[in-house]
């Protein structure tokens, strides 16, 4: 067996990003991919995994907040970038970077209209989506941070605290959440104006902002300089203490204040999706350094990585599927969007029996995989803004 790295030698897995926090983001979106499809087999996706529209916990309630905090971890105020840019230089990216999201947002909302696609309007309404609610997150939480000094970014857990804490007291003492689901009609219709027909989508944003700069206080964390071992294991022990507090939180919250609920996106629901998602990184950590124990500063073992990873110019032909899904994540989820409603359009998901299932499960991941290592292989990023 290797010798065990010494303590104060520099972590070998450092020169090579954050291999953990790589790991974490490209399997939340691998998983996200494979259950948007899976759900709409009945015979190999369990009811009890199904959205919760109103209240409760479910496997499928995991996909957008996890979506978002993975997005958070990464963002310019957790790399601590932003003081090289100006508040306009800011704002124009997050415009850019938002505009690409609406236009997306449209588009998935025209091709449902064209196709008479079965969307469910209780997830966020009448015309609001997934790529809206993103766009809104990224455009709220960079006024907010260009609106405060550049180093209101190290309090991004009290900012997020108050817009929690003031959207949940708007929810439970202003009768608010009780008219967000059921509506002016009493009847949970999504009809009338823009605001009542997509009351869901618009007003949950609240709550993923919150989420949002909560993630980009871990992400500060993980960003850290780290080029000891002791540094690593600070790291880690946060993570982990996070992770238990925020889950005692989701404990006391759900059990005496208001039970979670994705729909609303109220205070539970984001420091549960603060509980699952802490809890994924650690795990992740948990391999890093395992891997890193028996590596070396010349050959590191890299969780999901392979030498030509690194490497890119020098050593093309390379093909792992978590860098691959690094380097090309929104194509990675479109194209697997747009499969989804193709294998849906096809055939009738809900009466398939459990092996056709399985297998066109199979192709499915088989095609959106490929198609996204193609891309790695050749290089190609195909975000261009």
């Amino acid at each position: 067996a290797k010798p065990i790295v010494s303590i104060n030698q520099k972590y070998p897995l450092q020169a090579f990003g954050i291999p953990f926090l790589n790991t974490y983001r490209a399997l939340v979106n691998l998983c996200t991919i494979i259950v948007i499809l899976a759900v709409d087999f009945s015979m190999i996706f369990p009811q009890r995994f199904h959205k919760r529209y109103t209240n409760g916990f479910s496997l499928m309630d995991t996909g957008v907040g996890s979506f978002i905090f993975s997005h958070a971890l990464v963002a310019p105020e957790s790399r601590y970038n932003i003081i090289t840019e100006s508040r306009v230089q800011r704002v124009k990216r997050c415009l850019i970077s938002s505009s690409m999201l609406i236009i997306l947002g449209c588009g998935r909302l025209f091709v449902t209209w064209l196709t008479d696609y079965s969307v469910s309007e209780e997830e966020y309404g009448k015309h609001w989506n997934f790529f809206f609610t993103l766009a809104c997150v990224k455009l709220l939480t960079t006024i907010i941070f260009c609106a405060l000094p550049a180093s209101a970014t190290k309090f991004s857990w009290a900012i997020a605290t108050v817009i929690g804490v003031s959207y949940q007291c708007l929810l439970s003492l202003a009768e608010f959440k009780d008219w967000i689901i059921i509506g002016d009609n009493k009847n949970g219709s999504y009809t009338g104006d823009f605001v009542h027909s997509n009351r869901p989508g618009l007003f949950s944003s609240i709550g993923y902002c919150s989420l949002y700069l909560f993630g980009v206080q871990v992400g500060r964390l993980i960003f850290q300089e780290k080029s000891r071992w002791i540094d690593h294991a600070k790291c880690f022990e946060k993570l982990a203490m996070i992770a238990a507090s925020s889950g005692f939180i989701t404990w006391l919250l759900h059990a005496h204040i208001d039970k979670s609920s994705r729909m609303i996106a109220n205070l539970t629901f984001v420091i549960w999706q603060i509980t699952h998602n802490t809890i994924l990184l650690v795990s992740s950590y948990v391999v890093d350094l395992i891997c890193a124990m028996y590596s070396s500063p010349e050959k590191p073992l890299i969780p999901g990585q392979c030498e030509s990873c690194s490497d890119r110019k020098s050593r093309p032909n390379c093909c792992c599927l978590l860098s691959a899904i690094n380097k090309n994540q929104l194509f990675f989820f479109l194209i697997g969007n747009v499969l989804t409603g193709v294998v849906n359009l096809a055939i009738k998901t809900g009466s398939v029996d459990t092996i056709p299932a399985l297998g066109a499960l199979f192709a499915y991941g088989t095609a959106v995989s490929g198609l996204t290592c193609l891309l790695f292989v050749f290089n190609i990023n195909t975000k261009f803004w």
